[in-house]
């Protein structure tokens, strides 16, 4: 009788960057709530006012990621101080891996899950989470094109045709009129998510974070003010950068 040969399962490791909480969500849907943080390196984008390059650039994520597995990434949750409800995986863009592993053991542990990505590239394991925020990159980042269109358009379609469309949300991220009216523009597409606008992140700075962040976050609030087709829009700063300013691990 022949003896099956039994084939190794596939153990899936991804480039973390960084795993750190507990903190406070600083934008989106959930701002200010507690959170752990997992972020992934590697991304699609090269915007021009990033402000992870260390989870983008090629070489630095080579040089510095971990590649941990779903049950070490688990462990590592574990041992952080608190008890937040969420964990939220960013970048990067964290659509580029193979998370299904990964949503359901956080779940399974207890977590509520919030992923943050530009919405270039659908994943069926999105579908599985608590809080998807679709943040698609205005023109001051030097991402807009008609392939990037194309793409989130795709992924847009993808997304509303899933369970996670009545949890998801659109952010974006707004350093001037331009981007204003871009992003009223998308939403327009989109009219059945709830849009949230962030304001913009001097990269680099040159000269106090808080008070650049908070010039742009009054310009922001007072042309979203004035403006009736924006009503429902929620404005935000970016909280984690007014408490932490630049300072990676919070």
């Amino acid at each position: 009788m022949a003896v099956a040969t039994r084939v190794p399962t596939e153990v899936l490791t991804f480039p973390v960057i960084e795993i750190f909480g507990p903190t406070i969500q600083g934008e989106g849907a959930e701002a200010g709530l507690p959170s752990h943080f997992v972020r992934l390196g590697g991304c699609d984008y090269r915007c021009v006012w990033c402000d992870t390059m260390y989870a983008v650039d090629p070489g630095i994520v080579r040089a510095s990621a971990q590649h941990l597995n779903t049950e070490q990434i688990a462990e590592t949750l574990d041992h952080l101080a608190g008890a937040p409800r969420w964990v939220t995986i960013s970048g990067g863009n964290p659509a580029l891996h193979r998370l299904e592993a990964l949503v359901a053991r956080l779940r399974t542990d207890g977590y509520l899950v919030a992923v943050e990505t530009q919405g270039s590239i659908w994943r069926d394991w999105l579908a599985g989470v608590d809080r998807l925020t679709v943040s698609p990159k205005p023109p001051s980042s030097g991402m807009v094109s008609d392939a990037h269109d194309t793409q989130f358009s795709s992924f847009m379609h993808a997304a509303m045709a899933t369970r996670v469309a009545g949890r998801a949300a659109l952010k974006i991220v707004c350093f001037d009129a331009v981007d204003l009216a871009w992003a009223k523009e998308t939403a327009r597409l989109w009219p059945t998510l709830p849009l949230y606008l962030s304001a913009g992140t001097p990269v680099p700075s040159s000269g106090p974070v808080r008070e650049a962040v908070g010039e742009r976050y009054r310009w922001l609030c007072e042309a979203v003010a004035r403006d009736p087709d924006l009503a429902e829009v929620r404005v935000l700063p970016q909280l984690h950068v007014i408490a932490w300013e630049e300072a990676m691990g919070v």
